[in-house]
């Protein structure tokens, strides 16, 4: 009997077309560019080609891993304050030279893709309160898909948007594809920037840049007004959603960076579950604790989203006492921009446009990221939630947590080479850790300043990482330790 599956056409055995897939995405990270976030679906930033030592200054925050076009790095910086801004680099990846820059008038949080001629980034790097069809963006920078001419780095075409566009694009079939802080999907032609289709969602995607496999985009989306916080599967080919999962309570879905391993796409997000005035007077009486958050990871079915695993790593409990205090607290920091987005929200429904004052509160110390993307090996899944400032390690069958290690606050997701783990946290102390057992190979601090919200490029002579001193540091892995009985990286 033939079935039909949610890839599209018609199929006997599944597993046949799944493994086309995984060869597919094997592929796509063994080449010299990059068309997705870290170069595949499972978060492994590695590239073949030569590279050598190096240590450059950038001279503003290095936010995504470098990707590989060539001979070459293409870096993205931002710059935020008063005068917010980023810039795209080239750099010459044996001798850590720059061979051209060019500065963008907003905050370059994406990955650089390489789509023929052009190098695509997004700019934006603020947060928004709601999603409004650009009435609600908090940063008063543009907002933009820019592509720049790869040999020389000038601007070949920009396509503005509705807020911010903080996650990586996927390149396919000549097509930029991402989804927007303005509550759509979109497609753009990468020769000319102009919009060939677009799907709205409900919400918005901050980091969660779409892994692609075939022509399916994962990613998650977050709405704050209507509590709507969606995963999605998006046809790229159909121009349809192929489906989406709705999850409650949850506060960050927008966040992590999905993953892809066989059948199964995980992701993971901070659940806050919400309590009723009754429940309080309960807990406040009996004096019991209270969840203030969980962070989960969830695992599924690539073709037709049902759940397969959910799994809670990490909870933390508060007194009543200190909830209340922790929410009274909230609302107060929150309410005016609260009352703003709302203003936004209903002006815009009687079609007026309301750009109401600008935002002035200035940036936290750590940026507000709280599930780093995720990193799929073998038979693994790593996560590090940056409030919980460990490292775990999950079998990815089950879900169970294999092992962890104290890493400190880091906004990062490991990566990993020869059974090698690599990750620095944000005091730019790099741990080499053995991928399987989590059993500590070599410590020292790097330049670099606090790495994410991503990893950092491997290469089978170095590893390259850049932070927010503004260095981009390129040292050799020889010196680092090595894991005995592992030789390859995409397996």
């Amino acid at each position: 009997m033939i079935l039909k599956n949610a890839f599209g056409g018609s199929r006997i055995l599944p597993a046949i077309a799944w493994f086309f897939l995984g060869v597919a995405s094997v592929t796509v990270s063994a080449a010299s560019t990059t068309s997705q976030f870290e170069g595949n679906a499972r978060h492994l930033a590695f590239t073949p080609d030569k590279i050598g030592s190096f240590d450059t200054f950038i001279g503003q925050h290095v936010i995504a891993p470098p990707s590989v076009d060539g001979e070459t790095l293409l870096v993205t910086t931002g710059k935020a304050g008063r005068r917010q801004e980023g810039q795209v680099l080239r750099v010459d990846a044996r001798t850590g030279a720059i061979v051209w820059r060019t500065s963008l008038n907003n905050m370059t949080m994406t990955q650089a893709i390489v789509a023929g001629h052009d190098v695509i980034v997004g700019l934006g790097g603020k947060r928004m309160f709601a999603v409004n069809a650009g009435y609600s963006c908090r940063s008063r920078f543009p907002h933009a898909i820019a592509a720049l001419q790869a040999a020389t780095g000038r601007l070949a075409w920009e396509y503005a948007t509705h807020c911010q566009d903080m996650p990586t694009p996927a390149y396919a079939h000549h097509e930029i594809l991402t989804p927007t802080g303005g509550g759509r999907f979109i497609a753009l032609d990468a020769r000319t920037g102009k919009l060939l289709w677009q799907i709205p969602i409900g919400g918005w995607s901050a980091m969660s840049s779409p892994a692609r496999v075939g022509s399916n985009l994962y990613f998650g989306t977050d709405d704050l007004f209507t509590h709507r916080n969606d995963f999605y599967d998006i046809d790229w080919r159909t121009h349809k959603i192929r489906w989406s999962r709705n999850f409650t309570h949850t506060v960050n879905l927008a966040e992590a960076s999905p993953v892809v391993r066989g059948n199964a796409v995980f992701t993971a997000f901070m659940r806050k579950d919400s309590y009723d005035l009754w429940d309080i007077l309960v807990h406040l009486w009996k004096h019991t604790p209270m969840r203030d958050f969980a962070f989960e990871v969830v695992s599924l079915d690539a073709v037709t989203g049902r759940l397969i695993h959910r799994k809670s790593i990490y909870t933390r409990y508060l007194s009543p006492r200190a909830w209340i205090h922790e929410r009274i607290i909230s609302s107060e920091i929150y309410w005016k921009n609260w009352v703003v987005a709302a203003l936004r929200k209903m002006s815009h429904a009687i079609h007026l446009p309301a750009l109401f004052s600008r935002m002035r509160r200035p940036d936290p110390t750590h940026p507000g990221i709280y599930d780093p993307p995720l990193t799929a090996w073998r038979r693994i899944i790593y996560v590090e939630p940056r409030l919980t400032k460990r490292l775990y390690a999950l079998d990815a069958r089950t879900e169970k947590i294999l092992w962890t290690f104290r890493t400190g606050v880091d906004i990062s997701n490991p990566n990993i080479y020869h059974g090698a783990l690599y990750m620095v946290n944000a005091q730019g102390i790099l741990y080499v850790l053995d991928a399987r057992t989590g059993k500590l190979i070599h410590t020292e601090k790097l330049a670099t300043g606090m790495v994410g919200p991503s990893d950092g490029l491997l290469s089978p002579h170095a590893f390259v990482v850049g932070g927010t001193s503004g260095n981009l540091v390129s040292l050799p892995i020889r010196h680092l330790g090595t894991v005995d009985g592992v030789d390859e990286n995409t397996r």
